[in-house]
């Protein structure tokens, strides 16, 4: 994939299934400009989580989010004495993907910048001006400093 300088591409990764694919799309028009191919990861990494958090919805609204388990009494013969009986219920294990796919968009998404209060703190850093040094210069070296 080319990318322009060092940015991320716009187009998502084909090996993403399509609900990852359209959050790629809707996520990179957001916060594309902000982030460089160092970032991949991350927003594959959160594209993913979603797709496996779509899916694992999917499947509880199919199955719900607990079953009924059966099991079948029988004697040391082999007869039969029944059929059904109740043993409790056994949570969907769609519910655990779930749960840790949602914890990790939170993780993902805090990083990326798309939570309020991650904006928030964004927001609050100051913008370098002509006269002050930058976080890139300071990290450089930042020997042009004017107090």
């Amino acid at each position: 994939m080319a990318t322009k300088g060092n940015e991320i591409n716009q187009t998502p990764p084909k090996y993403l299934k399509a609900t990852g694919r359209s959050m790629w799309s809707r996520l990179m028009p957001l916060i594309g400009d902000q982030l460089e191919e160092s970032d991949r990861a991350l927003v594959e990494s959160y594209c993913f989580n979603y797709q496996l958090l779509r899916e694992s919805y999917e499947d509880i609204k199919k199955n719900g989010i607990q079953y009924a388990l059966f099991k079948v009494i029988m004697t040391p013969t082999g007869e039969v004495i029944d059929e059904h009986h109740f043993e409790g219920y056994k949570s969907n294990p769609a519910t655990k993907t779930l749960s840790d796919a949602t914890a990790k968009l939170n993780m993902l998404g805090q990083q990326l910048g798309l939570s309020p209060q991650s904006r928030a703190e964004l927001a609050k850093l100051p913008k370098p001006t002509d006269k002050e040094q930058s976080m890139a210069d300071l990290l450089n070296g930042g020997d042009n400093v004017d107090f």
